[in-house]
């Protein structure tokens, strides 16, 4: 029997044969190639620092740790300060007791001062019965004299108005919203024959050749499944059919369409003017001024051909690999990325992310793992596989919005 090979002094990870190792790939593998999955190439990557090498270390803000599968977020958002009458008679000039909706009286404290701004007169509210959605007001508390309200009429709050030496008000503060979101088990496996991995093969002409492009290939078909569950999926947990747990992570279009921030096209064109209403009533609404646009290729058509002065490419070394084009407008600035998913029923969609408003979170020692030898203990092949279990937090989807139905 021949001498095995020797490690004199203590063994490194280099020393020892290098398939017993387990490979760690963690948000690497989303850095193979970025362009295929944007989303979570910025979702892992952003926060972290360019080393001037093409790698990019620290901590990614945009990612986090948890520690139950169905993971809790908390949120909550400024009050409204707009309402509209709800009464289809409408009310006189004298009326002071006024039903309000769209949203609620719950915006009305006693005391503020409201605006109906299609007369310019301004109110002051002395009681609110929230059961009943009525507001008691003191008409005509301004400059301007009261005149008769319309249905629908929008109420604006400005604020509350005390007299001296009087003493505070009511107490009216919101709530905050508990929201959840699963981790997804997600797994891609691949394989070859002992005798494969010992031949010389194209393109690599060495033994071993086709696993490692395996490796590298289903690396980025793993990136990109959870790619797609982080745009399509809806959350849902339910018992599999091997009586284990079966959980599936909510994605952002349904998280979108629930808060109910879409313009839809109704299969039409996009003109300038549409966009502009889209940037001014959706996408800029709420949430931060500068945010991340994902679109296929007819919206992002569209944008060229009237917006071609208003786009720049972002530096390669701001944006982890993915190309990014920059839109000023007088809203907010956009960092429109083609999104190569978005095809077929979904190429007429664009959607605009504000990204604070959502992590990919792994769960406690569940991140992107490359398992090798995984096969049967006699089976002549070799068979690894990628596994992640992984979720996507979603708050606050107001800063968020859908276009859609663009042809």
């Amino acid at each position: 029997m021949a001498e095995p090979n020797h490690i004199i002094g203590s063994r490194d990870t280099l020393a020892i044969e290098q398939s017993q190792r387990i490979p760690d790939v963690d948000d690497k593998l989303f850095l193979l190639e970025p362009g295929e999955s944007p989303l979570t190439a910025f979702l892992t990557q952003i926060g972290k620092i360019n080393d001037g090498g093409g790698k990019f270390k620290g901590m990614a803000l945009q990612k986090r740790v948890v520690y139950n599968p169905e993971f809790t977020e908390y949120e909550d958002q400024y009050s409204g300060v707009w309402a509209q009458i709800n009464n289809g008679a409408g009310y006189s000039s004298g009326a002071t007791a006024l039903v309000v909706d769209n949203p609620s009286a719950a915006i009305f404290s006693k005391f503020d001062l409201i605006k109906n701004t299609r007369t310019g007169e301004i109110m002051r509210v002395t009681a609110v019965d929230y059961s009943t959605q009525t507001l008691t007001v003191t008409r005509g508390a301004g400059a301007t004299a009261a005149a008769a309200i319309n249905d629908n009429d929008w109420l604006l709050v400005i604020g509350p108005a005390f007299e001296e030496g009087s003493k505070s008000g009511d107490s009216n503060t919101t709530k905050l919203v508990k929201v959840t979101n699963y981790t997804q088990i997600f797994k891609t496996k691949f394989g070859v024959t002992q005798t494969e991995n010992a031949s010389k093969l194209y393109l690599s002409a060495n033994p071993g050749g086709d696993l490692r492009y395996l490796r590298a290939k289903y690396g980025i078909e793993q990136a990109k499944k959870m790619e797609r569950a982080y745009w399509f999926n809806e959350k849902k947990e339910v018992t599999g059919p091997d009586g284990k747990p079966l959980r599936l992570t909510g994605g952002i279009l349904e998280a979108i369409i629930a808060a109910g921030n879409v313009q839809d096209e109704a299969a039409s064109a996009l003109t300038e003017t549409e966009f502009r209403t889209f940037l001014q009533n959706y996408a800029f609404k709420y949430g931060s001024s500068e945010k991340y646009f994902f679109c296929g290729n007819i919206v992002l058509g569209y944008l060229e051909s009237f917006a071609a002065s208003k786009l720049y490419i972002v530096p390669s070394d701001k944006t982890y690999g993915v190309e990014v084009r920059k839109y000023q407008s007088s809203f907010g600035t956009l960092n429109i990325i083609r999104h190569p998913m978005f095809e077929n029923q979904y190429a007429g969609i664009g959607v605009v992310l504000d990204l604070s408003t959502i992590k990919h979170c792994t769960l406690n020692g569940r991140d992107t793992l490359l398992e090798t030898n995984i096969q049967d203990n006699d089976a002549d092949e070799e068979v690894d596989q990628y596994k992640t279990e992984a979720g996507l937090q979603r708050v606050n989807f107001e800063k968020n919005a859908l276009l859609k139905g663009v042809v």
